[in-house]
């Protein structure tokens, strides 16, 4: 009877499982990073962009690898600290500066808890 339901499957729950997989959602969280270091590197610093950095942060969240979360965090770092030497001036650097160690100490927070979390549903 369950593989009768596997079979039958409307293309709309076929889509959200392909979705749902490990590859796309290690793939959709490379495209957004890389998304919004192109807009942090265009934008003029003192522009909050990189809060964008949070979604796949978020996503990585749902990947069933275990180190998923760790290294979403130090990619996106070093896209964050990139990001800020490529931006064109904007504010002054050392309020620019404040804003982005500021994001980058939440950023770690943040991703310190994600990751305990996950590691207790994997566990």
């Amino acid at each position: 009877m369950l593989s009768a339901k596997r079979r039958n499957q409307s293309p709309i729950t076929k889509v959200l499982n392909a979705l749902a997989s490990d590859l796309s959602i290690v793939m959709i969280t490379a495209v957004i990073i890389l998304g919004v270091y192109l807009i942090d590197t265009v934008t003029p610093l003192g522009e909050p962009v990189w809060l964008l950095y949070f979604i796949p942060l978020i996503l990585s969240f749902w990947s069933g690898r275990y180190y998923a979360i760790p290294a979403v965090s130090i990619v996106t770092l070093l896209f964050l600290i990139a990001g800020f030497f490529l931006s064109p001036q904007g504010i002054a650097v050392p309020h620019a500066i404040l804003y982005r160690l500021t994001f980058y100490l939440v950023f770690i927070s943040i991703s310190i808890i994600l990751w305990t979390i996950r590691r207790r549903q994997i566990l």
